[in-house]
Parts: structure tokens; C-alpha cells; sequence
């Protein structure tokens, strides 16, 4: 993943665009977490076109890099998620342009997931829910004040968190969508409890 973060970086740059690889991966994720429509893909070339301001033409450079993050993502949101990585650079990339691109990533999920409408469609949201976007929301502006040993720790502590909440709303998502119940739930009773 990080080689891929740095093309696509390399390839942001190049554009002349603003925003961070990670932001990519952030938007989709966002997007795809909160929607099932069956164009979700061309809608997000559309969207990162807008969202990172360059030109139509340009996405070819880097199609198969945007395939593999859109059959990645598309795999890990249909099922545990468990090899779902965030798209950020190396670990021996500087502390601060990692948070960065984290901060980054977080602040590109929840404008996917905005962008998507799939959330104020459904708008009863569960506990869980509500508290995975509100951290994610807070770790969109998140800044480094200082650096030491200990910040690489809770660096990789953080990205755990993110990439935890960032599964929580997807799973979320499809429940309520889909009436599943959560597997801890109690089954619903026939009978009256007095």
C-alpha cells in the first residue's frame, strides 16, 4: 500500500492538485461504507475528479491503482474487513506528514460518506454509528504539536481507531439498511416480558 500511496501522491502532484493520496482511498471509503448503488465506481471517478480538481483525462495514469482501491475497499465492506488497510504513507515517512495524511483521510471519508447520501436516508443510526463518525471527525483535525518516541505509538493506536471506525459504519450501514440483526442481539420475543 504505501507504493501505491506514493504514486498516487506523486501523481496528485503532478495534476496540480491539493489534496493527498490517502484523500482518494478516504473518499471511496467514505462513499462505498455509506451506499449500495450498483454505480457507486463511475460516481466516484466523477467525485474524485471534482473533489481533488483535475482534469477527466488524468485518471487514466492511474487506473489500475484506483481499480485496486475500489476492489479492495468493495471486498473488506462486504466482509469482516479484516485485511482493510488505510492508504498512508510509509512508517519511516516523518511523523507529521503521516498525521497529516491521516487527518486527511478521515475529513475525505466523511465527505464520502456525505457525498454518498446514504446516511440521511437512513437516518436511524446506532450508537456505534454515531460515535465512529463523531471520531472520525475528530481525528479529521487532528495536528501534531510536538515529536517524540511516544507519538509513533499512539500514531499506529489512532490508525487502529480509524480504520476500526471506518468498519463500524460500513457494517452499520448495511445492518440498518438490511435489517440484520447484530449477532449479540437478543432475539425477538413472541411474547409479552412483564
Amino acid at each position: 500500500m504505501t507504493e501505491m500511496y506514493r504514486t498516487l501522491d506523486d501523481w496528485l502532484i503532478d495534476q496540480g492538485s491539493e489534496s493527498q493520496a490517502s484523500e482518494i482511498q478516504g473518499l471511496f471509503a467514505g462513499m462505498l461504507a455509506t451506499s449500495e448503488s450498483p454505480q457507486i465506481a463511475q460516481e466516484f471517478a466523477a467525485r474524485l475528479l471534482e473533489y481533488a480538481d483535475i482534469p477527466p483525462a488524468a485518471l487514466q495514469q492511474v487506473s489500475s491503482e484506483l481499480d485496486t482501491i475500489v476492489s479492495t475497499l468493495q471486498k473488506s465492506w462486504s466482509g469482516l474487513g479484516l485485511d482493510f488497510e488505510l492508504l498512508l504513507p510509509a512508517d519511516d515517512e516523518v511523523i507529521d506528514e503521516r498525521v497529516d495524511a491521516l487527518g486527511a483521510w478521515c475529513g475525505a471519508f466523511l465527505s464520502g460518506a456525505g457525498l454518498s447520501g446514504g446516511l440521511t436516508q437512513h437516518q436511524a443510526m446506532s450508537e456505534d454509528m454515531r460515535n465512529a463518525l463523531y471520531d472520525l471527525s475528530e481525528i479529521a483535525r487532528i495536528t501534531l504539536d510536538e515529536e517524540d518516541e511516544a507519538m509513533e505509538r499512539l500514531f499506529f493506536e489512532v490508525c487502529e481507531h480509524v480504520r476500526l471506525s471506518a468498519l463500524v459504519v460500513a457494517t452499520e450501514y448495511l445492518k440498518a439498511v438490511h435489517g440484520i440483526a447484530d449477532a449479540m442481539d437478543p432475539p425477538p420475543s413472541s411474547k409479552p416480558v412483564h
